[in-house]
């Protein structure tokens, strides 16, 4: 392997992103890297200019993700735009550890999972909540109406 040549550097790092695409639950995102790295390649090939070769790799990855990601959401839904826990925001649960601020202590559960909650107020065990927010391994709740 020549690493002195950049037009190959470029493909195997448009191969290293296609392989993290398949591998990753992203939406297209490495993949459009990927083209963005074939892209640079080709420019480097055709103009031997290493500025050009990089300006090529982000404008397409760029475009590459604007277009793709309201025809991902179009097909995909609304969850295409929501990963992990942000698909938590909105969802409702029960309290399964009265929710004490002052204490610093609550825990709910939500999509059958147990997660550690506070609130602005007092919720008692057994009560429904809405997460607004989630913060690492802590969501934040409200009594739901």
């Amino acid at each position: 392997m020549d690493w002195n040549n950049p037009v190959m550097v470029w493909i195997i790092v448009a191969v290293a992103f296609f392989i993290i695409e398949i591998a990753t639950p992203t939406v297209f995102v490495f993949a459009c890297f990927g083209l963005g790295a074939l892209g640079a390649s080709l420019a480097f090939k055709l103009f031997s200019n290493v500025w050009l070769s990089w300006i090529v790799f982000i404008a397409i990855s760029v475009l590459g993700i604007v277009i793709s990601r309201p025809m991902a959401e179009k097909f995909a839904g609304k969850s295409a735009r929501l990963a992990n826990t942000d698909a938590l925001i909105g969802k409702k649960g029960k309290v399964i550890i009265t929710i004490d601020p002052e204490k610093n202590e609550g825990r709910v559960m939500v999509d059958r999972e147990d997660w550690r909650a506070e609130a602005d107020s007092r919720i008692e065990q057994g009560e429904i909540i809405e997460v607004l927010k989630v913060e690492g391994t802590h969501l934040y709740v409200k009594k739901s109406n």
